[in-house]
């Protein structure tokens, strides 16, 4: 029997914008056992074929050697939720050059806020992952000040997280994020594959910065993260609100969308609530490509 539900999920060619000129692009790689993101440059090997064209990536100098191994290439656009759109690609780094790889699409996901709607579902499909969650961190007392992570922090309105599992294969996704008391907090799905990988692999890396696409500052946060069930405490969700859409800035957006209000509590309801919460160890800042 066909169930509907209520998906964001996109073709790939629908957000081809993204692949030929991405706003932002970012790269996620598990490197000798440790999580690392990283803003880079991507370029089309075929642009004729934005889809399934090898991506052309260089990142900054000084970093780990990718050759041969498994990375996530994302390019994500857009503050408002309505306008929340990524395209990731994962496949294997083949050294190009200094600093430069080559990398095939072996998978391509395509996600698109705008394009909220409901589709039938058909016999079959996998049941979604079950939600796992990190026990409480003994070691989460010390929160990291920086003046260059405070200033990114109310500067940027996406992140890039990425994670890893426990068989060190990574994970990227762009998320919203508030403060509070020193932490950074994201709110997401139970069944997401951050949460299952923070609470295998507490290890996280942040991207902020480049969503003005003529910003090359980036700001990468090192840090380690546990999954939480349910919503977070009230004072983050009001910080949420606030910042993402009570805003007049936000707030006209939100206006503009107001049929696609119901679809986006269904949409939220398909699924238990859940949310990260990060305490950075280090800040570095970096330039992209």
């Amino acid at each position: 029997m066909l169930q509907l539900v209520i998906t964001r999920d996109v073709e790939a060619s629908a957000l081809a914008d993204l692949a030929l000129s991405p706003p932002r692009a970012a790269l996620a790689a598990d490197a000798d056992e440790e999580i690392l993101v990283l803003p880079v440059s991507v370029t089309l090997e075929e642009p004729a074929d934005p889809v399934s064209s090898p991506r052309i990536v260089r990142v900054p100098d000084g970093n780990p050697d990718l050759a041969d191994r498994n990375v996530v290439v994302i390019a994500d656009d857009g503050p408002q939720w309505f306008r929340l759109r990524s395209l990731t690609i994962r496949g294997m780094a083949k050294a190009m050059g200094e600093c430069t790889y080559r990398v095939v699409p072996r998978r391509i996901v395509a996600w698109d806020y705008g394009s909220l709607r409901e589709v039938a579902t058909p016999p079959g499909k996998p049941t979604p992952r079950q939600a796992s969650f990190s026990a409480a961190d003994e070691h989460d007392d010390h929160p990291l000040h920086p003046p260059n992570l405070e200033a990114a922090l109310r500067n940027s309105r996406v992140m890039i997280l990425a994670s890893r599992s426990r068989r060190g294969t990574a994970f990227a996704v762009p998320l919203w994020f508030v403060t509070h008391g020193g932490r950074i907090y994201a709110t997401t799905s139970a069944s997401s594959w951050t949460v299952g990988n923070v609470a295998a692999s507490p290890q996280v890396a942040l991207l902020f910065g480049g969503e003005d696409r003529a910003d090359v500052n980036r700001l990468l946060v090192r840090g380690y993260a546990r999954a939480v069930r349910g919503v977070p405490p009230p004072t983050v969700l009001a910080r949420i609100a606030w910042r993402y859409y009570l805003k007049p800035e936000f707030a006209t957006a939100e206006l503009k969308h107001i049929r696609q209000w119901a679809l986006r509590m269904r949409y939220y309801g398909q699924s238990q609530a859940a949310h990260i919460v990060i305490t950075a160890q280090t800040a570095t800042a970096c330039r992209a490509p």
